[in-house]
């Protein structure tokens, strides 16, 4: 049986030098990745321009999503299963998979131009029609990504990932280079799902063999969409951009956000770290209510000092990077950047919220959230968009802050309350900085008064002395008087 071995030999120590490990192999990864992209992105985005970068991007975000759909949560269900996996669970994972991308797949085709009706986009529905192609080869990769999550080999996940992004530029460019527009994107997209698919069923010593267990199929649905409900609905923030700034302006619009988008996601690499490693590690803590908050009040502040940094260093110095990089046709992005660089910022610290409330199936509680996030963020930029151009989606960004009062109340009920005091010490002052430019040049200085606030030096002193002794988060929280 795959998966008994490794979580026969798990321990509370073994566990604490996997995710570490992991962690720093991820976070490894993830600095190549942005390096990578910077690249890439240079080159593309100065020869695609906005224009066919947004149609690409919609086309991109519509296919993502498809992807999470067919998903539905099993890899998850895979990862965080208390009793060992089997082959046959794993199999069976594998012909649901493969029957839900076969019919999306098929469904997707058939309603393109019906899609593309409502896009303000050219050559929309060619590009959906082409990057549909790669959906299958993602969707049938989730039971082998699951098998080496589940035995925390996030190092072996690391050199994957990135060895597939670097087939994704080394076909991109050369195209994009070759004048084939936006269709190089294309082309390295569909590669790059394909040659992943190869490398983690090699790497997991994975072959997929179809069966059917009626009581394995239900037990992962079940799960799954209670689980995916608040996935699926979070990730519906991914179509706002296409389907409301696309709807009201251009192609143009669509490609200014989705650079922007791209731009802080990449600033905040560990946001998304942190919730891969979260959800494993939290797993094996989840019956210790007080470890599991401590966890949560650390992960917040490790998030905050993560992220903020670099958001802070591309709003004050982006003025000169933008068209010195990407050239001055890509400009309009930096009035865009704090509103959705303060929304990442935000977002970050309540990652750790929802990570404890999944190993806590609280699903209903984070689909709530997510539910009210998206709403907000849809209906503030119906309504802003018009009004305002791509500013009026960092509104909505803004507006759909209040969402995550949700995740706190449902937090607070199981664990406890969080402490937010030093968290809200520095989200305040980096907030001020990111808008400087609206505020004027003497906001840059509330961040380094907020860092040098008393009970701040205290805790960073004892967040480094934690650190330098390679502790995990559910372990100790350092500095809980303040």
């Amino acid at each position: 049986m795959f998966g008994s071995r490794q979580d026969q030999n798990t321990t509370p120590r073994n566990l604490k030098k996997h995710v570490l490990e992991g962690g720093v192999f991820l976070v490894g990864r993830e600095f190549l990745s942005i390096l990578l992209s910077l690249i890439g992105v240079l080159v593309i985005t100065r020869i695609i321009g906005p224009s066919g970068y947004g149609s690409y991007a919609a086309a991109l975000a519509l296919n993502q999503y498809l992807v999470l759909l067919c998903q539905g949560g099993i890899g998850v269900y895979l990862v965080r299963t208390q009793e060992p996996a089997t082959e046959r669970q794993f199999n069976v994972a594998i012909t649901l998979l493969g029957t839900a991308a076969l019919v999306v797949f098929a469904v997707a085709q058939s309603v393109v131009p019906v899609i593309s009706l409502w896009f303000n986009l050219p050559d929309f529905d060619n590009l959906l029609r082409a990057l549909l192609v790669s959906l299958p080869f993602q969707v049938l990769s989730t039971a082998a990504t699951a098998r080496l999550e589940r035995a925390l080999d996030f190092r072996r996940i690391a050199m994957i990932e990135l060895s597939s992004q670097l087939i994704y530029y080394a076909v991109a460019l050369p195209l994009a280079l070759a004048g084939f527009s936006v269709w190089s994107l294309v082309c390295g997209w569909c590669i790059q799902q394909v040659a992943a698919f190869v490398l983690l069923h090699v790497s997991s010593s994975y072959v997929p063999k179809p069966a059917w267990d009626r009581r394995i199929a239900a037990s992962m649905a079940r799960y799954s969409i209670s689980f995916s409900a608040g996935a699926w609905t979070w990730q519906l923030r991914n179509l706002i951009n296409p389907l409301i700034v696309g709807h009201f302006m251009d192609a143009r619009a669509v490609g200014y956000v989705s650079l922007t988008i791209r731009i802080v996601e990449m600033l905040t690499l560990v946001k998304s770290i942190a919730w891969r490693l979260s959800v494993a590690a939290f797993a094996k803590i989840q019956h210790e209510p007080k470890r599991l908050l401590n966890a949560v009040n650390y992960g917040m502040q490790l998030q905050a000092l993560a992220t903020i940094p670099p958001l802070l260093g591309f709003a004050w110095f982006g003025g000169w990077i933008i068209p010195l990089v990407f050239g001055q046709q890509w400009d309009p992005i930096m009035g865009l950047f704090p509103f959705v660089a303060l929304s990442y910022l935000v977002n970050a610290q309540f990652n750790m919220h929802s990570s404890a409330l999944l190993v806590l199936h609280r699903n209903f509680d984070v689909f709530v959230s997510s539910f009210a996030n998206v709403i907000i963020l849809a209906a503030t930029a119906w309504v802003a968009v018009p009004l305002f151009g791509i500013s009026g989606y960092g509104w909505g960004e803004i507006a759909a802050i209040l969402s995550y009062y949700a995740l706190h109340y449902s937090l607070s009920k199981c664990l406890g309350s969080p402490d937010y005091r030093l968290p809200l010490i520095w989200c305040a002052g980096a907030t001020i900085g990111l808008f400087w430019a609206y505020l004027g040049v003497w906001a840059i200085c509330a961040p380094f008064v907020a860092l040098l606030w008393p009970s701040s030096v205290r805790q960073l002193y004892l967040i480094w002395q934690n650190i330098t002794k390679r502790e995990h988060l559910v372990d100790t929280v350092p500095g809980d008087r303040l």
